[in-house]
């Protein structure tokens, strides 16, 4: 059965590359991806990369994620507008966690699984800038300055940023086909 993976984008200021690279590499692999934006319409990427989505996430249902195997979340520039604190994208990385599914998530995205309680005193990495880290400490988050890290027996990846997306997109790729 091929397994199938969603991507979350912001509408505007997701890191190109970071939605870019994995995406690619799933597809070249033989996944089926689909993309649920947060608003209708197109998503801009903070270098040009314009997406249109497959699907909205406000209108997606629990349901819904029981075909997929893994989430997947782009961070860039719009994070800490689009993603900190959305209640519909935290409640999505914790169902996914929840029912065993694979959560990777990239840059100021790795606020996600933090704030989403999945990461509470486990090593994980987000973009290393204060506001981030303040965030993974306000959230019990043991921050780690390192490119790219997998918890496998949580299913969680976190990377820093576009300088690891080729790492990143190779531990989601490892951890789908175990």
């Amino acid at each position: 059965m091929i397994k199938k993976v969603l991507f979350i984008v912001m509408p505007k200021d997701f890191q190109d590359y970071e939605f870019n690279v994995p995406y690619t590499a799933l597809n070249e692999a033989r996944f089926v991806v689909d993309i649920a934006g947060l608003t209708p319409g197109d998503a801009h990427g903070k270098l040009g990369l314009k997406i249109t989505p497959n699907l909205q996430l406000t209108t997606m249902k629990e349901a819904d994620f029981d075909t997929y195997a893994a989430l997947v979340i782009p961070g860039g520039p719009g994070s800490s507008t689009y993603l900190w604190g959305n209640k519909k994208v935290i409640d999505t990385a914790w169902y996914f966690n929840d029912k065993k599914k694979i959560v990777a998530t990239i840059c100021h995205a790795c606020s996600v699984p933090a704030e989403a309680g999945l990461l509470k005193g486990k090593k994980a990495t987000i973009y290393p800038d204060a506001p981030a880290k303040a965030l993974f400490e306000k959230n019990g988050v043991k921050f780690v300055d390192q490119g790219c890290i997998t918890l496998k027996e949580n299913k969680i990846i976190t990377a820093q940023s576009p300088q690891f997306v080729k790492e990143f997109s190779q531990a989601i790729i490892s951890l789908l086909k175990e």
